[in-house]
């Protein structure tokens, strides 16, 4: 019976395949990630804490040539900023993967963002300030993760491919699509370059006047031992200003240790003032599961636009140790 359900939900997600009787279930695997750190914030006491913790199950149905990811995470975060969604449990990935080579495949439910993997994943490398929900803590404008996700992609042409997503993060704001977005993808073995333009509804954006609009570009070098990459993120129609904001960021590894640095500027096009953020990260790995590292964070405006009550930028150092599994 259960073989018999999950052949019909692949059938209907891919009705032009011929999927086979039998379907391959393989047991899912577990992983996890406990992440410890003392932290000295100029915008906050000094804390010593469990920034975030991770736990979850994925796993890969298989019928014919189709397949089917299908990942539960459950996450804690705890972040500098005094809000009710603070140190709260959370279901952070709830979704299904669906692949085929021939037709290419979808993305259906709650997690990290295809932008997130496909753009900004490439500079946000850094252990204490980074996307995450237990920072927030670079100056770009979108998110790690989302509600709501549909998105559909094609297989690969070559080093090409391309993707399209729906998100609706806000179910009671009278727009079906929050956000949409469409991604053209070149990939060679040691360098990619991507592209995305998204479209994000007035009512998602409360006092917008319009809907907003959002262009990235990002590319990667993977040189073996050094890593080397850049995004560009540009906003229009927002109601909190036009802008345009740069990051680049590298890393070197040698002998289990990593060296990364970071640097980011906000172009403020309206009355604000612009921003520069600096980042510098050393990590040494023990072994596949213990890790601790050193970082430290520069911001050159101290937070001047960011009004109380939200998250704050500001300088900050971190020691931290990292427990995977």
């Amino acid at each position: 019976m259960k073989q018999h359900f999950l052949t019909a939900t692949l059938a209907s997600l891919f009705p032009f395949t011929s999927l086979a009787s039998t379907v391959s279930l393989p047991l899912p695997e577990m992983y996890g990630s406990i992440q410890a750190q003392a932290s000295w914030h100029e915008n906050a006491d000094y804390t010593t804490d469990i920034a975030q913790a991770q736990f979850g199950v994925v796993g890969m149905v298989k019928a014919d040539t189709t397949s089917v990811r299908y990942r539960l995470e459950a996450e804690y975060s705890e972040s500098i900023a005094e809000t009710e969604d603070d140190n709260d449990g959370m279901i952070s990935e709830a979704n299904l993967a669906v692949m085929n080579p021939l037709f290419g495949g979808a993305f259906i439910g709650t997690g990290t963002t295809g932008a997130w993997n496909d753009l900004y994943s490439k500079v946000d490398i850094f252990n204490s300030n980074n996307m995450e929900r237990h920072s927030s803590n670079l100056l770009f404008g979108a998110k790690h993760y989302a509600n709501n996700q549909l998105g559909l992609m094609t297989p690969f042409y070559g080093p090409f491919q391309f993707k399209a997503a729906v998100v609706s993060g806000d179910e009671y704001n009278g727009s079906d699509i929050d956000t949409l977005g469409f991604r053209a993808i070149y990939k060679q073995d040691i360098f990619s370059v991507v592209l995305n333009h998204s479209f994000t509804s007035k009512e998602m954006l409360n006092s917008a006047k319009e809907d907003g609009q959002r262009t990235i570009v990002a590319t990667s070098y993977n040189l073996g031992n050094l890593y080397l990459a850049a995004l560009a993120e540009f906003d229009y129609d927002m109601p909190f200003d036009a802008r345009n904001v740069y990051g680049v960021s590298a890393k070197y590894s040698q002998h289990n240790t990593t060296y990364s640095l970071g640097y980011q500027y906000a172009d403020w096009k309206g009355s604000r003032e612009n921003e520069a953020l600096y980042l510098a990260n050393v990590r040494h790995d023990f072994n596949p599961n213990i890790a601790v590292f050193v970082e430290g964070a520069l911001f050159d405006e101290d937070g001047k636009n960011h009004p109380k009550n939200t998250i704050v930028k500001g300088n900050n150092v971190n020691l931290g140790l990292i427990v995977s599994f």
